[in-house]
């Protein structure tokens, strides 16, 4: 048996943005995806999470980038389903490249020849009661996932930390109110891990997330936003990152933090 779990996808049209690369929240909805796959062939199956209550969520993802995918090019995600730690259960995931079939750019920097991977990182998954929205331990409930020694160089997400304006590394700020709407929920009630790029995505200036070339991601969620629920967002941009903090309105606490660098 390996000690990892394989899939290859396309990055199909519907998965793209206007510059043809792989929108960030479909980058990590595919990997939210093939990481429940993973957990399922691993035998971990709906009948001992979600048919009893308990949801999969994901606390903390932190991930390199040598270059986002583009249109029509071949991908292989490899998934390494590290050991599980108390509560959470790191998945380190290598996503790499076979190549640009119909869609060439000679601008990608393209590193398949290489055989390195162009996106690398790992998310801290961790299940949910349904009923209270508390975090489960999963001995408790009979949960068990063997893992395995993810390869060098491997780490866990850190926290993210928004600089100081008394710093003098902002060099624009922003915020916005902003309210959850029912398209960014899924199945678990709440937004989506991947749409709050989406909504960092938007507060980017055009003429600068048009040309955007991501070298990482990091993201905190703190609490979970349901839909209707207004969220105050601070934006900041340093010198090679863009910092995202989310507030639940009415109830005064902190929701997210993400981090674009570039």
């Amino acid at each position: 048996m390996p000690d990892f779990f394989e899939k290859k996808i396309n990055v199909e049209s519907r998965y793209v943005n206007r510059a043809r690369v792989l929108r960030t929240s479909v980058l990590f909805q595919l990997l939210q995806e093939i990481t429940v796959e993973a957990t399922e062939k691993a035998g971990v199956t709906r009948n001992f999470t979600l048919d009893r209550g308990l949801l999969w969520i994901i606390a903390k993802q932190a991930f390199d980038v040598v270059r986002m995918p583009a249109y029509d090019e071949t991908l292989t995600i490899r998934l390494y389903p590290m050991k599980t730690m108390h509560i959470f259960f790191p998945r380190y995931i290598e996503i790499y490249s076979e190549g640009i079939t119909r869609y060439e750019n000679n601008d990608l920097n393209d590193p398949k020849d290489s055989g390195a991977p162009i996106i690398k990182g790992t998310s801290l998954w961790l299940l949910m009661n349904e009923k209270d929205r508390t975090m489960v331990f999963p001995d408790k409930v009979g949960i068990n996932i063997e893992g395995v020694k993810a390869p060098e160089g491997a780490s866990l997400p850190k926290a993210v930390h928004l600089p100081s304006h008394d710093s003098g590394d902002v060099i624009f700020s922003g915020s916005r109110e902003i309210t959850a709407g029912w398209s960014l929920s899924d199945m678990n009630g709440h937004l989506n891990n991947s749409r709050y790029f989406d909504i960092a995505d938007d507060l980017i200036p055009l003429d600068e997330i048009e040309t955007l070339s991501p070298k990482g991601f990091q993201a905190d969620y703190v609490n979970e936003i349901l839909p209707g629920d207004r969220l105050f967002v601070e934006y900041q941009k340093t010198a090679d990152a863009w910092y995202f903090r989310g507030e639940l309105i009415e109830k005064g606490i902190q929701a997210f933090r993400l981090k674009i660098a570039f």
